[in-house]
């Protein structure tokens, strides 16, 4: 079995599993709403970076469907926005905020880093430190709809 599918299993094992035991019930409404959200804006940002050839992917599920990864953008990436939003700090305190942020992001690009160089499942064609920036502007729209979506749930359940 090549190392791309074992990754990709563990991957998915661990996201499945993360999401039953750790994420409480009360939150698992916001956790799917930031996980559906998360692969809405995953697969603009993955389409424009095939797109602008900033990214390839040697490895693909789907071979002769398409030219990007699905395991990647369709469940790994979004499962850190949902993460990402289960454990957003509750305090509004700027350090926690920013701490919280700089966690996601360092954690998301090792994730991408690491992938992108030891194994096929994706293959950076331009500069990778472009993805800092963009990971966090896209955590913060995830944030930012997912505060508009819960607000607007609590309106209507009131």
């Amino acid at each position: 079995m090549k190392k791309e599918i074992i990754i990709l299993l563990i991957s998915w094992m661990a996201i499945v599993s993360l999401y039953f035991w750790k994420i409480p019930t009360r939150l698992k409404g916001r956790a799917q709403t930031a996980f559906l959200f998360g692969q809405s804006i995953a697969w603009i940002y993955v389409f424009l970076s095939v797109y602008f050839k900033r990214v390839e992917f040697p490895f693909r599920e789907f071979s002769y469907a398409t030219q990007l990864s699905f395991s990647l953008h369709y469940m790994i990436y979004p499962a850190f926005a949902m993460f990402f939003e289960v454990t957003y700090p509750s305090s509004h305190s700027r350090t926690s905020v920013i701490l919280h942020y700089a966690l996601f992001v360092v954690i998301t690009n090792l994730y991408a880093f690491f992938i992108g160089h030891y194994t096929e499942l994706v293959r950076p064609l331009k500069n990778e430190f472009l993805n800092i920036p963009i990971f966090t502007f896209l955590l913060f729209v995830a944030h930012q709809f997912n505060k508009w979506f819960q607000k607007g749930m609590q309106e209507t359940n009131n």
